[in-house]
């Protein structure tokens, strides 16, 4: 539903986790499909969500977090979340407009 929308505005949706591709698989399946591609930081473990600071070691799992990179690679934007249920669409797509 909201990936269209960052569509619209040539904006690509990525998710990132530490768990394997298969399992990755099985909870995409679980919840009906997820509309943008996940990757897999799982070997090495966590080398991308440690290289951008959102590595919880007491976990063992990224944190929630929406990062906005430009087409030159540079972050514009960060906000971390303590659940999926407080990422703010609209603010998001709000955020990707001013750039």
């Amino acid at each position: 539903m909201h990936n269209a929308k960052f569509e619209e505005r040539d904006a690509q949706v990525l998710g990132i986790s530490t768990d394997a591709r298969p399992t990755q698989t099985a909870f995409a399946a679980s919840v009906g499909s997820v509309p943008y591609p996940v990757l897999a930081d799982f070997h090495p473990k966590a080398a991308v969500t440690q290289s951008y600071g959102i590595y919880n070691e007491q976990r063992g799992t990224p944190d929630r977090a929406v990062f906005i990179i430009d087409k030159s690679g540079q972050v514009r934007w960060k906000q971390v979340y303590a659940s999926a249920a407080d990422i703010d669409y609209t603010a998001i797509l709000a955020r990707v407009d001013a750039l």
